[in-house]
């Protein structure tokens, strides 16, 4: 009997199934390094928005001759902090709603600036809602003190929970050079 080059269906057959499962394997492991960069990237946006907001803020309270909001020895809470600045206007932190996102805002005059990304959010659907919180301390004899926390986190439900991102963010500040 003469020898039959080629493969028998049997061999074939084993042949497809192993492609499809490693083609399978080679799939599953892009869409899951797909969805880690999204996600790492969601965050790294969350994060730094977060951070510049808070540094801003810092910046400005750091420098500030005075806190005009209410400052009691003991700590008083707001949703917004008023200070005068090392140029003797009048600058506000708080919350302001654009559109149906609330976002950290620094009103100075008649110019408003938003310290945070439009695709991120406060938290609430209104300034009400919102997880910005300063808290001012003014202890005698020295300069005022302020705390500062929200928590910032993306615009929306994201269709996968796997990429919803937020952070929260919090730091104290006192007041370098105030007024005599």
């Amino acid at each position: 009997m003469k020898k039959q080059k080629g493969f028998t269906l049997l061999e074939i057959l084993v042949a497809i199934g192993i492609l499809a499962i490693v083609g399978t394997l080679i799939v599953q492991v892009f869409f899951t390094t797909t969805r880690a960069n999204s996600k790492t990237e969601v965050q790294k946006n969350v994060k730094q928005n977060g951070d510049f907001a808070i540094e801003a803020m810092s910046r400005l309270i750091r420098s500030a001759r005075s806190v005009s909001s209410s400052c009691t020895a003991g700590g008083a809470t707001t949703e917004s902090l008023t200070l005068i600045n090392e140029h003797g206007r009048t600058t506000t932190f708080g919350c302001l709603l654009d559109g149906e996102v609330t976002r950290v805002a620094s009103t100075s005059g008649a110019r408003t600036d938003y310290l945070t990304d439009q695709n991120l959010t406060l938290g609430g659907a209104s300034c009400t809602q919102d997880s910005l919180q300063f808290v001012c301390t003014a202890p005698a004899g020295q300069p005022a003190m302020v705390s500062i926390t929200f928590g910032l986190s993306q615009k929306g439900t994201p269709p996968d929970q796997f990429e919803k991102a937020s952070a929260s963010f919090q730091t104290t500040v006192a007041i370098r050079n105030p007024a005599p």
